[in-house]
C-alpha cells in the first residue's frame, strides 16, 4: 500500500489490524462480508469448507512457499522432543483443527498425546500484552504461563533470539505432519463469482509488493514501520532479521502466490486419515466429502 501498489491498479484498500476488541477471526470476517479478503491458514478453508457456512472461503495466493510453523518450548524447559508434551501445558489458539494436530505430532513421536490444552483469549488477539509483545512466547511462556505454543519461526523465533532467549522449535514435517499453505490470502466464493476482476487486480499489485520486498528488503521494512504504525513493527532490525529468514520463501520459480494441487491434497488426506476433521457433534467428517481443488485457486495469480 506504501509504494502505491493498490492505487496503481485503481484500489482503495484499508487494512485492519486484528485487536484486543476483535470479535472475529480473519476468516469470519471474510465469510460475513466484513472483509473482502483476510490473511490466514490453509486449515481455515478446509474448515469452511466441512461447515454450514453459506459463504465458502477459498485461498487466491500463498503468502509463502516454505513453511515457518513450529511447535515451541523454552531450551530451559528441558523439553527436547514432542513426547515430552505428554503432561504439559499447550497455549492454543483455538483453531479447529489446531490442538488435534499437535496431539498428533506427539503421538507420531511415540507420546500418548496427553497434552493440557488451554485457550488464549480470543485466539490471541484478546490480550493487550500479547499484542503489543507480538509474541505468545513472551506473554506466555516466558511468564510461566505455558509451557508451548504454535509459532511463526520467522516471527517469534527471531524475536526471541534477538531477546537471549533460547527456543527448542518441533517443526511440524520432522514429525510426519505434511502441513499446507501458511499463510494464504483468503477470499469468500460470493466475491470469486462476482468481482473476479477486483481479485486480479487486488493479487497484481501483491504480486508487485512481494517482488519489491524481495528486491528492496530493507526500504520494504521501512515502509511496513511507516505504514502499520503498531508497537511490534517497531524494530527495525529485528524486522530485517525477519526478512532475512523469509527471503527465499517468498516466490516459487520467480512467480509469487502459488500453490500446488498435490500439497493441498496430501494435507486433506492427513487431516482425514488422522480423524482431525469433525462436524459439530463431533463425527468424523469423511474424507471423500472435500474436495480440494474448491479449497484453493490460482487463477487470478498474474
Amino acid at each position: 500500500k506504501a509504494k502505491g501498489f493498490f492505487e496503481e491498479e485503481g484500489l482503495d484498500v484499508e487494512i485492519e489490524q486484528p485487536g484486543p476488541n476483535d470479535q472475529l477471526t480473519p476468516g469470519r470476517k471474510v465469510a460475513r462480508g466484513m472483509a473482502t479478503f483476510g490473511i490466514s491458514s490453509s486449515e481455515s478453508a478446509v474448515s469452511f469448507a466441512t461447515s454450514d457456512s453459506k459463504v465458502q472461503l477459498v485461498a487466491v495466493a500463498a503468502l509463502l512457499q516454505g513453511s515457518t510453523s513450529s511447535i515451541c518450548v523454552l531450551e530451559s524447559s528441558g523439553i527436547t522432543s514432542p513426547k515430552q508434551l505428554d503432561g504439559k501445558r499447550y497455549a492454543s489458539y483455538d483453531g479447529r483443527f489446531e490442538d488435534n494436530i499437535v496431539r498428533q505430532m506427539v503421538i507420531n513421536d511415540h507420546g500418548k498425546g496427553d497434552v493440557h490444552f488451554h485457550s488464549l483469549d480470543f485466539h490471541g488477539y484478546g490480550e493487550s500484552k500479547t499484542m503489543t509483545h507480538g509474541s505468545v512466547v513472551a506473554s506466555y511462556l516466558q511468564e510461566g504461563r505455558s509451557d508451548s505454543t504454535w509459532i511463526f519461526t520467522h516471527w517469534e523465533a527471531v524475536m526471541a533470539k534477538r531477546q537471549g532467549v533460547n527456543l527448542n522449535l518441533f517443526k511440524l514435517e520432522d514429525y510426519k505432519i505434511p502441513y499446507g499453505y501458511s499463510p494464504v490470502i483468503l477470499a469468500g466464493t460470493d466475491t470469486l463469482a462476482s468481482s473476479p476482476e477486483i481479485v486480479r487486480k487486488f493479487l497484481k499489485a501483491l504480486d508487485k509488493g512481494h517482488e519489491f520486498v524481495v528486491e528492496n528488503p530493507k526500504e520494504a521494512v521501512q515502509a511496513l514501520m511507516a505504514e502499520a504504525n503498531h508497537p511490534s513493527l517497531s524494530d527495525q532490525e529485528f524486522l530485517e532479521d525477519s526478512q532475512k529468514v523469509l527471503g527465499d520463501m517468498y516466490l516459487a520459480g520467480g512467480k509469487w502466490g502459488r500453490m500446488e494441487h498435490q500439497r493441498w491434497e496430501k494435507w486433506v488426506d492427513f487431516l482425514c486419515e488422522k480423524k482431525i476433521v469433525l462436524d459439530r457433534d463431533g463425527n468424523v467428517i469423511p474424507r471423500s466429502s472435500i474436495e480440494v481443488a474448491k479449497l484453493f485457486s490460482t487463477e487470478y495469480l498474474p
